[in-house]
């Protein structure tokens, strides 16, 4: 029998705690669309996701899930997107609604994400589905297309913004070994191993040197004593502190590019580039099976 080619899914809506709450959070509003959903005022609704992923898998007004009903319509997709993708979507499509930021993460590419499943399966493990698995090796870039005012980290900064804020931020230096910080003042702007070295040093830093660091910076901005260097990141960094307090991430304010989104604005997001959505509503396209 012939399936239609356009026809009504419900999308499954989830719930962590990073959501807006309530009617106030896009994705709640969107999943009222399906008449079974009641939406509770007291309750985060982060994500809603519109695809194939056996976590939160979209179906039919009918109640057959959109897997099942790709498995048995193979022409809605196409014989190469079946055979590569097991007919499954080769996207998934979520709308986020964000109260709180998000982990920083960033996707492998195809090659590292292929080392890392042949290497330690039990970790970086496929997802059964049916009759298929869903591979850890497939790699995944993102879109995130703005419907509210947005803010998000995106890459890391070119190299001469984080030396000027090695430079001018005793709380972050303190954190960062001075030959390290030497190397990357006196690299290329493209160089990837003294960027790394940092950005390791910070991660590993011990934790009570964090919370130290951490306790001076917020301290200082809330008395005004912010630079002129840190005019645009002063108030990104107490409102992470605040929300994550302790974390050694709210340094990322000073390695990671900060992305600001109008409404209808989008930004692209390659594998391996680390990420984290920070406030506002998005429309996300994760290009390939997570």
């Amino acid at each position: 029998m012939t399936s239609q080619t356009v026809f009504r899914i419900v999308a499954g809506a989830n719930s962590y705690d990073w959501g807006k709450i309530g009617k106030n959070s896009k994705a709640g509003q969107y999943a009222r669309a399906d008449p079974e959903f009641k939406l509770q005022e007291d309750k985060p609704y982060s994500e809603l996701w519109m695809g194939t992923h056996p976590t939160l898998p979209s179906k039919l007004q009918s109640g057959e899930k959109l897997y099942d009903h790709l498995q048995a319509h193979p022409e809605l997709l196409g014989d190469k997107v079946c055979k590569q993708y097991g007919g499954n979507l080769p996207f998934l499509f979520k709308v986020l609604a964000i109260e709180k930021a998000l982990s920083i993460q960033a996707h492998p590419n195809k090659k590292l994400a292929e080392k890392l499943h042949k290497e330690r399966p039990d970790v970086y493990k496929g997802t059964s589905n049916h009759d298929i698995t869903i591979a850890f090796n497939s790699y995944l870039p993102e879109m995130a297309i703005a419907i509210t005012p947005f803010s998000g980290f995106c890459n890391f900064r070119p190299l001469p913004e984080i030396s000027t804020f090695l430079s001018s931020v005793p709380e972050f230096a303190s954190l960062i070994p001075a030959q390290a910080a030497s190397a990357l003042s006196s690299s290329p702007s493209d160089s990837k191993a003294a960027l790394r070295e940092v950005f390791g040093a910070l991660m590993s830093a011990p934790s009570d040197q964090i919370q130290t660091a951490l306790d001076q910076l917020i301290k200082r901005y809330e008395s005004g004593g912010a630079t002129s260097a840190e005019s645009d990141v002063a108030d990104l960094a107490q409102t992470l502190a605040k929300q994550y307090p302790g974390d050694v991430g709210v340094f990322c304010v000073f390695l990671l590019n900060v992305v600001k989104l109008n409404p209808g604005e989008a930004m692209f997001l390659q594998a391996d580039e680390p990420h984290a959505y920070i406030t506002g509503g998005t429309s996300v396209l994760d290009f390939g099976l997570n």
